[in-house]
């Protein structure tokens, strides 16, 4: 019989493969096999924390617990007046750059254009829609 692979290794210690009759006579896999079962033991354990540790981390969050939380209180007000003002700046510069300042027009341009559309026969509203048939 042959030895173990990794891959079978590896399927022993998730569990996905039993222990066979090469893993009881081989005394190198059956080593293999005892170190890895060690190692996951070892990795497995749970941690010794010592009592101070956990003491003093308790005693931390309950001095926190007690600080006076207004510190946050202006950190939050200073961060919505911020973004308020960027709002605000924002809609100032939006509103220059995008606003047109009308063309003054002669009187006999501004009559020229009255009599075209009084003559025209369909509402102006209508001509944006001829694009969209074909004719």
């Amino acid at each position: 019989m042959k030895h173990w692979t990794e891959n079978d290794f590896r399927s022993w210690l998730y569990g996905l493969k039993d222990e066979d009759s090469h893993v009881a006579e081989c005394g190198e896999c059956r080593a293999e096999i005892s170190r890895l079962s060690a190692e996951r033991s070892k990795i497995v354990a749970m941690p010794e924390v010592p009592g101070d540790l956990l003491a003093a981390q308790r005693r931390s969050i309950y001095r926190r617990l007690d600080e006076n939380p207004r510190n946050w209180l202006v950190v939050r007000w200073a961060m919505s007046a911020a973004m308020l003002t960027m709002l605000v700046f924002g809609g100032l510069t939006y509103q220059r750059l995008h606003t047109q300042t009308p063309q003054p027009i002669s009187d006999d341009q501004l009559f020229s254009d009255l009599s075209k559309m009084d003559q025209s026969s369909e509402p102006q509203a209508i001509q944006p829609i001829h694009g969209l048939f074909q004719e």
